[in-house]
């Protein structure tokens, strides 16, 4: 009996360490042939943001890892359109454009956000079209624009809708490499 504990014992710590090995080596080679054309720290960053969540271990194909992605870039929108609630209801911004401007920014987040669910759901059907463009309509990038433009405005949340934007680009990416490009 006790061998046969041993056994069961030494299967699950096996099977555990394999499943790291082959997450890990996915994320790895996704984010390799993700970053190939991009800047330089998309790699390191496209690595170490998919680590920090633990469901990342789990996955076993790239779905799963796009799934798992588009997850993080869902909460990550809805922490940016947070911090941006809390710029405008503790009145920190500074001048009227630029209230004017983060209320705008309010209103993409909240479509961003609606685009990134449906986007979800078109992934777990396979309609990979349609989760690309879902994907590359929930971009923060109009945000940026308005407060970049000639009016001199600087955006509050310049960082975190970069790193949004970075978040986003993973999973668009990772079901554009492996099925609509590949």
């Amino acid at each position: 009996m006790e061998v046969f504990i041993r056994l069961v014992v030494f299967f699950l710590l096996l099977n555990g360490f394999m499943a790291n090995r082959v997450a890990d080596s996915l994320i790895q080679k996704s984010c390799k042939e993700n970053s190939r054309y991009a800047e330089p720290y998309i790699y390191k960053f496209c690595i170490t943001s998919i680590k920090e969540n633990p469901e990342s271990q789990k996955v076993r194909n790239i779905d799963e890892l796009t799934v798992v992605c588009t997850n993080s870039a869902i909460s990550n929108l809805t922490k940016v359109k947070g911090i941006v609630e809390n710029i405008i209801n503790k009145k920190k911004y500074k001048n009227k454009l630029s209230h004017t401007f983060l209320r705008e920014c309010l209103k993409l987040y909240s479509e961003g956000y609606e685009l990134l669910i449906s986007a979800m759901k078109y992934l777990k059907t396979r309609d990979y079209e349609k989760f690309i463009g879902n994907m590359a309509k929930g971009k923060p990038r109009a945000c940026e624009m308005k407060f970049n433009d000639d009016n001199h405005q600087i955006s509050p949340v310049k960082k975190e809708n970069d790193v949004l934007f970075d978040m986003i680009n993973i999973p668009y990416y990772f079901c554009f490499n492996a099925h609509i490009n590949g």
